[in-house]
C-alpha cells in the first residue's frame, strides 16, 4: 500500500493544477494544531481513492493533499454500509507544517477508531466519518500523538 501511496502521491503533484479538482477533504486535530487535506480528481476521472473487492471484503483507501499528506485505508467485512464500522483502519500521516512537520506517523501501536455516518458506493460515492487515533513516530515509536479527525469527501467516480 505504500507504494501504492507514494505513486498516487507523485503522481498528484506533477499534476497541473488546472487537471486536479477537490471532491472532498479530510481535516484533524491534533495537540492544538488543526491540519486540513483535500481528496483529489484529474480531468480523466481518477481520484486519490481506491476501492477493491476481494471476496467477502471491500478495502476503500483514501490519499489525500494538503497539510502534508494523509492516508487512510478501511477494510469492512461484507457490504460496507454506514451503520458499520471498518474492521480494520490505518491512518498515516505526513504533516508539512506545525511540530510533527516533516515526519511519518502512523497508527501501528494502537487500533484507531472510526464512526461513519454516511457510506455511500453507488454513482459517485460519498463516506462522512469521524476518526480518532493514537499516531506514533515511525522513527521514534515511543513519540505518539492523539488525533481526532473528520472525512467528507465523494469516492470519486468521475465524470
Amino acid at each position: 500500500m505504500k507504494v501504492f501511496l507514494s505513486l498516487i502521491l507523485s503522481l498528484g503533484i506533477a499534476a497541473p493544477a488546472s487537471a486536479l479538482e477537490a471532491i472532498g477533504e479530510i481535516r484533524a486535530s491534533t495537540e492544538g494544531e488543526d491540519l486540513n487535506w483535500q481528496v483529489l480528481r484529474q480531468d480523466d476521472g481518477s481520484a486519490m481513492v481506491q476501492i477493491t473487492d476481494i471476496g467477502p471484503l471491500t478495502m476503500i483507501d483514501l490519499h489525500a493533499l494538503g497539510d502534508g499528506s494523509i492516508s487512510i485505508g478501511m477494510i469492512f467485512h461484507g457490504k460496507p454500509s454506514g451503520d458499520t464500522p471498518p474492521a480494520g483502519l490505518t491512518i498515516d500521516m505526513r504533516p508539512d507544517r506545525g511540530t510533527m512537520a516533516g515526519e511519518i506517523w502512523e497508527s501501528e501501536e494502537e487500533p484507531p477508531r472510526m464512526q461513519v455516518d454516511l457510506l455511500d458506493l453507488e454513482d459517485e460515492g460519498r463516506i462522512q466519518a469521524s476518526f480518532s487515533a493514537t499516531l506514533c513516530r515511525q522513527d521514534a515509536p515511543d513519540d505518539c500523538r492523539g488525533v481526532e479527525g473528520r472525512i467528507d469527501t465523494s469516492l470519486g467516480a468521475g465524470p
